[in-house]
């Protein structure tokens, strides 16, 4: 009991924002901020990606249920030790799982290259999958090979010891990845925006953040920025695709003062204490569902603890996308109190809808279930509301 009050209230403490909880927001009418033919382009190349999205994640789970039948007799196609073994299982159907969803993924860049939003041919994509898919069954690999470890020396306590350690390889990923993300990136050209967007990290007390701009103006149209890292790793990347005039420089500002804010708010860190507060009940939902055929340390039960999993992502993803809304929505209104410039959000977000085709006002499934940010009205409307303010 104490342990489930003491989640609740870490829970509550990390969904806390900055935000006025008293902040009204007006109703923003799609259909007087947009011209029509740019809602209708948004709403028909959002919703078929939306239903792709659907298709995708229906197909995915169809073909873990399948290796889950599957799995013994893969399992006694190699007789390699029980490790080995079970590892072999997990890669056999990591790559079954990869081949049913290519088609989406090529369906998706044939949609992209249709609306002007995607540059890479289909033979540059069919070879940038390579490098994801050996990644994913190298780090499956790496995975299977520690969990099946603990399993067969824990036995049914495995998940006690595989949470915490899990928690501590993301954050040393957290620390390092960024310094190899930074490779192939540049710093900004000494420009006024420049100038400002440092002045920005300043005064939201993150002066020390780097900024690097990341050149894909050769793949993509779509405009994009992140912060990650945490502690000296911690950065912010801007793809240089906002820097091709359709951005205006205060628009830009808005985009830099947005990814501060995560930093300045600890975002990165919040998530990493979301995946300790998650990782220990889902692996002990995998074990409890593994002891029924076995257990984990059995190498035919590797895919269904692959498919339990993808359906506990699947239940828990609406409280995550709940969760980053309102980080989403921090770092706007932290973007707001360090600019100034309602206006130069609200034109922001706008062109996020005319040029990379976001969906205004999505459906409420998709809102649910898909979005990880507050829809274009909702930041429109935040925008508004501070300039009220």
């Amino acid at each position: 009991m104490g342990l489930a009050v003491g989640w609740v209230v870490a829970a509550w403490l990390l969904t806390r924002t900055t935000v006025p909880g008293n902040l009204h927001t007006p109703h923003v009418a799609v259909r007087a901020v947009f011209p029509a033919d740019v809602l209708h382009r948004a709403a028909h190349y959002d919703g078929v990606l939306r239903w792709l999205w659907v298709a995708s994640t229906l197909v995915t789970l169809a073909a873990l249920a399948l290796f889950v039948h599957l799995g013994p007799r893969i399992a006694r196609a190699w007789e390699l030790g029980r490790v080995a073994t079970g590892v072999m299982v997990g890669a056999v159907t990591t790559l079954g799982v990869w081949a049913a969803g290519l088609p989406f993924g090529a369906l998706q860049l044939w949609w992209d290259r249709r609306y002007g939003l995607e540059r890479q041919s289909y033979l540059e994509w069919v070879l940038g999958q390579w490098p994801a898919l050996i990644g994913q069954v190298i780090g499956l690999t790496i995975a299977l090979t520690v969990l099946l470890l603990l399993a067969g020396r824990f036995g049914r306590r495995w998940w006690l010891v595989a949470a915490p350690l899990s928690i501590a390889v993301g954050a040393v990923l957290l620390l390092v990845l960024p310094y190899v993300e930074t490779l192939g990136t540049r710093p900004p050209h000494h420009t006024a925006t420049a100038a400002r967007i440092r002045q920005l990290a300043r005064e939201e007390g993150v002066g020390s953040t780097p900024v690097r701009i990341e050149s894909v103006h050769d793949q993509t149209t779509a405009a994009n920025a992140m912060a990650t890292g945490i502690g000296p790793s911690a950065r912010v990347f801007i793809w240089d695709t906002f820097l091709d005039g359709r951005y205006s420089g205060r628009e830009i500002e808005v985009v830099a003062a947005h990814e501060f804010g995560h930093v300045a708010h600890h975002h990165i860190w919040k998530g990493l204490a979301w995946s300790l507060l998650l990782t220990v009940p889902v692996f002990w939902v995998v074990e409890r569902a593994t002891r029924r055929r076995g257990g984990l340390d059995k190498p035919e039960v590797v895919p269904y603890a692959l498919f339990v999993l993808a359906l506990i992502g699947l239940v828990v993803t609406p409280f995550g996308n709940a969760v980053s809304r309102r980080y989403e929505a921090e770092a706007d209104w932290s973007a707001l109190r360090a600019t100034h410039d309602p206006a130069a959000a609200a034109s922001v977000f706008r062109k996020f809808t005319r040029y990379d085709l976001v969906q205004p006002d999505p459906p409420l499934w998709s809102y649910i279930w898909i979005d990880n940010h507050p829809t274009v009205a909702q930041r429109i409307a935040m925008a508004r509301a501070y300039a009220g303010r």
